[in-house]
């Protein structure tokens, strides 16, 4: 069986008292399914049940309850495997979910997304980072939240490029579609502020030893390198090029708060865009302090983050339809502007269901100069959301 994780939020006034007597049906509970991994690895450090606790957090702040119904949070277990994705969703929706949260990883992401559609109940996928969810592959019924791939790139890319040591790149990228459309979707942005790629690797799966490219990379005197891999592979890549004292910046597609806690030395002097940091202001600070609170003062992530936003937006939009009918919520979001603890200038995009918002370019801190534990970024700039959430042109959803 896979694990459940799940608490019953009662409310503590009476919905019969405010509207009459209720039918039975409509004291069902209102039910949120977090599928994400929980096997104590790297994902489950990003999410994981981190992220189950921040959605259990946003009802219990929402105070647990919805149009007058309890509010049940439970959680399936991923294990990270795309191919075990489209039946826990057939599970979940089956189980009675109203709504599947967190859903991280592109693969998983993506198949999740088809069984959204195919029921006509609603996903909204923190920890992906696919284009595909608002481009060729996006659906009615699934909104992407926190942050995607081409909106990450970009930012990076355009910021670093306008930088005088930001003229000269060489990309060190895995031998893949994620690694090739990292150097495709960023170059255009580099030329365009008259930079130029000077030499690209492409690096097969299997691939350990970075020194053979770093020997040549130090002749050819670049200002940037750009490591473009996913999970253990990019802790790997990105300490191999910080740890050989280039003169340049390092940056990369997807740097998580996590992945730096668990690495450390190895992100230093890493500057990237990222969709949230939990020292970002007052309000990410406080909530960030409440959840550190319960987890061994460990510090949220931006995928946690994004999953105690989206669920709070969501039951807002429930109580504004009156009803957890997905096609109602929908109506309820699509255009919805917001501003909380996650996202700022804050919008659901309803051409697309990309939830757009500021984005941030960091800089990663040694740990020596840590003002406190787990304080890794130096904030660098502001992005405006209008600017880091380009729209594709190739969704075509049906309204």
């Amino acid at each position: 069986m896979l694990a459940r994780l799940r608490v019953v939020l009662l409310a503590t006034c009476s919905f019969a008292g405010s509207v009459g007597v209720a039918h039975a049906a409509d004291q069902a509970p209102v039910h949120i399914t977090v599928i994400s991994d929980l096997d104590d690895d790297l994902y489950d450090a990003r999410s994981g049940r981190g992220g189950v606790d921040a959605t259990r957090m946003a009802v219990a702040d929402f105070g647990g309850t919805v149009l007058g119904r309890p509010v049940i949070v439970d959680a399936l277990n991923d294990h990270n495997k795309p191919a075990e994705a489209p039946g826990l969703a057939t599970q979940a929706y089956d189980a009675g979910a109203d709504l599947l949260m967190d859903v991280q990883n592109s693969p998983i992401a993506l198949a999740i997304a088809k069984v959204a559609n195919e029921r006509h109940k609603l996903a909204i996928s923190t920890g992906s980072a696919a284009p595909g969810l608002t481009r060729g592959a996006c659906s009615r019924y699934v909104y992407h939240y926190s942050f995607d791939l081409p909106a990450i790139q970009t930012t990076t890319a355009d910021y670093l490029a306008q930088t005088a040591q930001g003229k000269r790149w060489v990309f060190i990228s895995d031998d893949s579609g994620f690694g090739r459309s990292g150097l495709a979707t960023m170059t255009p942005f580099i030329a365009a502020h008259g930079g130029q790629v000077i030499k690209s690797y492409l690096t097969p799966p299997a691939t350990s030893d970075y020194a053979p490219i770093l020997d040549e990379i130090r002749g050819l005197n670049p200002g940037v390198v750009a490591v473009i891999n996913a999970g253990a592979k990019g802790d790997d890549g990105v300490s191999a090029v910080t740890g050989a004292g280039l003169p340049a910046i390092t940056t990369m597609s997807l740097l998580y708060l996590s992945d730096v806690d668990r690495v450390q030395t190895g992100y230093a002097g890493v500057e990237a865009a990222v969709p949230w940091y939990w020292n970002l202001d007052a309000a990410a600070r406080a909530w960030s302090d409440r959840f550190a609170a319960a987890h061994n003062g460990n510090r949220p992530t931006e995928t946690q983050a994004a999953d105690y936003s989206a669920t709070t937006q969501w039951l807002n939009a429930v109580r504004a339809a009156g009803t957890t009918d997905a096609d109602a919520v929908i109506k309820a979001l699509d255009g919805h502007k917001f501003n909380d603890l996650f996202a700022h200038n804050g919008e659901f995009r309803a051409g697309d269901h990309m939830v757009v918002h500021d984005l941030y370019v960091v800089k990663v801190r040694t740990p020596a100069e840590l003002p406190e534990p787990h304080a890794w970024y130096d904030v660098l700039a502001t992005v405006p959301a209008a600017t880091a959430f380009t729209a594709g042109t190739e969704c075509k959803m049906t309204q």
